[in-house]
């Protein structure tokens, strides 16, 4: 098996633009250990219209370097090629949905996005960029190899990096658990909340969130954070109410306090063979019998009035 890091520089980003760039940095597994092959591969792809300035100012691929290349209809089978026996190919990107909208047309594989993947091992950090994780985890690259950044064999090659000090902590399997779902954030990165955990916005900041044009990945952790508060709402909710039944005097207070809670349960939806239904009524029959099983009162009559 092959993990193939692997990066597409283009013409833009909408998805509209075109491929110019292929790169790609394998990683294999000899004796359970896994290692980053000492070679890159990179191929310049022609595209149908030329490359925007602005573009250009990034990635620096001008023109002039596609002219004589492949079209992406012809170059893009590089990525399958499996040198030897080598087999079964997994794919990994930083930020893979982007290479993603150009490969899952053409190719059915499993896909492992190293931002998802550093989103959850190392959420304090304050940035989860390809080159800043570099820097952060002190990974050992080669600045030969690594340079010039938003070049499609330099960035695989860092890719792959990263991914190696993924795999000193998880699986395989969890990587690509991770990678299917939702990205995690611990902090906002914009806004008045920039810095700022998702915990420190209010209710009112985040329902406005859902109703933006925010990604489908911070509309998730925006409905997470609103289901964590409204379970902890509930849950000291329900902490009250079995205070309320293990503070009853009586049984007569008891069985009072219950009838009198009814239509908050209801609304809470705490109903007949709920969890926090069947809680509740072990709590109050506990206390039911222990307040049966007390003495009741005793009276010295020796002193009564004759």
């Amino acid at each position: 098996m092959i993990i193939r890091p692997c990066d597409l520089e283009t013409t833009g980003l909408d998805a509209s633009d075109e491929v110019i760039e292929i790169g790609f940095t394998d990683l294999r597994n000899i004796s359970e250990i896994w290692g980053l092959s000492s070679v890159s591969k990179q191929s310049f792809v022609r595209p149908a219209r030329p490359i925007p300035p602005e573009s250009s100012g990034i990635h620096h691929i001008t023109d002039e370097d596609v002219k004589d290349a492949p079209p992406w209809a012809d170059r893009w089978r590089m990525l399958v090629e499996v040198p030897g026996d080598d087999g079964k190919i997994i794919f990994a990107a930083h930020a893979a949905h982007y290479e993603r909208q150009y490969l899952d047309p053409l190719i059915r594989a499993d896909w492992i996005c190293t931002w998802k993947c550093s989103l959850r091992q190392w959420p304090e950090l304050e940035s989860h960029k390809l080159q800043a994780l570099r820097y952060a985890l002190k990974l050992p690259a080669d600045p030969e190899r690594a340079s010039p950044p938003h070049r499609a064999a330099p960035d695989s090659y860092v890719c792959g990096l990263v991914l190696l000090k993924l795999l000193e902590y998880q699986t395989v399997e969890t990587l690509l658990r991770w990678s299917s779902e939702p990205a995690i954030f611990s902090r906002f990165d914009f806004g008045k909340f920039d810095g700022k955990p998702l915990s420190a916005a209010d209710d009112g900041f985040l329902t406005w969130m859902l109703d933006r044009d925010f990604s489908e990945d911070w509309k998730w952790n925006v409905r997470r954070e609103l289901e964590r508060r409204a379970a902890a709402k509930r849950d000291a909710r329900i902490k009250k109410w079995v205070d309320g039944v293990r503070a009853a005097a009586t049984v007569k207070d008891l069985e009072n306090w219950w009838f009198g809670e009814a239509e908050a349960f209801a609304a809470e939806r705490i109903i007949p063979g709920s969890d926090e239904y069947d809680l509740l009524v072990r709590e109050a029959a506990s206390r039911k019998a222990m307040l049966l099983a007390m003495p009741g009162p005793v009276f010295d009559l020796s002193e009564a009035p004759t």
